[in-house]
């Protein structure tokens, strides 16, 4: 956990919208993305006209706050409208200066449109008398990496689309081997992940509510990697493959054609890193120019010795292990793309 992380007060957190509204758990979640600042008396905060990229909450000092016609109005910590992010515009619109000692929490813009509407959408679609476990799934998927780039004019026909299906315990959900037509998240109950090694059946994961599985068969349109087993009676919503691929498959997995990956070179401020995620013996008989090689298989495993500063482009044959390991990617967090492959130009007759 970041050091700013471990000074942020939850509780405190909590008296702005949109994170009254939220778990317990997403705001541990969304700890990670704030920032904290401390400024002396007589600083100047932001001023009018200048662009607005984070979301400044005052949680403690006071501010003088300017408009265009010069009337100052004194607003602290404790100012009953102080409930929202401070001139909450994409451009301010007034000045703010620091009148003691304050303490502000900064959480980017475009973060914070996307919980706003998130939260929004999974409050719509709750019905009156439901209790919060019902949206604590929603919650849950609004926290991940991947779910957040969904486009949020899309997010309320995503939530639309999931199906309820209740389970018992020892029921396998999914079975390693099997074709894959369902993405799964758990609302209640809990689950255990299984893989075959050898003659063994090792335990990968156990897995609670707002856990998610069963993309990777969905994208690759390979057979199960894994079992995936109820270990209590539960509800699972499930989305259908196609509305998978219509809504979140499209709005996560990004490709880039050659000539637009080496104007990102060329032009970019942050680093492209070429991953060809075939096969060792596949990647020495027809290398990618520039590439390194981590499989398919590899790539979860090293997520954690690659940086994030990096726009990573994923190649492999021009098939869907690419996009898997974008997907892959992205629900890390990283920046990803699929390199789109060109294909070669037809012979001529006379050849």
């Amino acid at each position: 956990m970041s050091d700013d992380a471990t000074r942020i007060d939850l509780e405190r957190l909590k008296h702005f919208i949109p994170f009254d509204s939220l778990s317990d758990s997403h705001l541990a979640e969304i700890r990670e993305r704030i920032h904290v600042l401390h400024l002396p008396p007589a600083r100047l905060v932001f001023k009018r006209g200048q662009p607005a990229g984070q979301a400044m909450f005052l949680v403690q000092g006071a501010v003088d706050i300017t408009d265009a016609s010069f009337q100052v109005r004194p607003f602290p910590a404790d100012d009953d409208e102080n409930y929202l992010a401070l001139d909450n515009y994409p451009e301010h619109t007034v000045n703010a200066i620091t009148t003691e000692p304050s303490t502000f929490y900064l959480l980017e813009r475009n973060h914070l449109d996307l919980l706003m509407t998130w939260t929004q959408a999974a409050e719509s679609m709750l019905e009156e008398g439901d209790d919060d476990r019902q949206s604590d799934w929603m919650d849950a998927l609004l926290g991940s990496e991947l779910f957040a780039q969904v486009p949020p004019t899309r997010i309320q026909s995503l939530f639309a689309r999931f199906e309820e299906r209740t389970c018992h315990l020892g029921e396998e959900v999914v079975r390693e081997g099997d074709g894959g037509d369902t993405f799964y998240v758990i609302k209640q109950g809990k689950a255990m992940v299984t893989r075959r090694q050898g003659g063994r059946e090792d335990t990968l994961a156990a897995l609670t509510a707002g856990s998610f599985f069963g993309e990777d068969a969905l994208i690759s349109d390979a057979p199960r990697n894994a079992t995936v087993t109820m270990t209590s009676d539960g509800i699972l919503m499930c989305l259908g493959k196609e509305d998978f691929r219509d809504i979140l498959q499209q709005s996560v997995v990004r490709r880039v054609s050659s000539d637009e990956l080496d104007a990102l070179n060329e032009d970019g401020d942050r680093a492209c890193v070429l991953i060809d995620v075939r096969l060792p013996m596949e990647f020495r008989h027809d290398r990618t120019p520039g590439a390194r090689n981590i499989p398919l298989t590899e790539l979860r495993r090293e997520l954690r010795s690659l940086e994030k500063d990096f726009i990573y482009v994923v190649s492999c044959d021009g098939g869907r292990r690419s996009e898997l390991g974008a997907y892959l990617l992205s629900e890390a967090g990283f920046d990803a793309f699929v390199l789109e492959r060109q294909s070669a130009p037809p012979e001529s007759a006379a050849s």
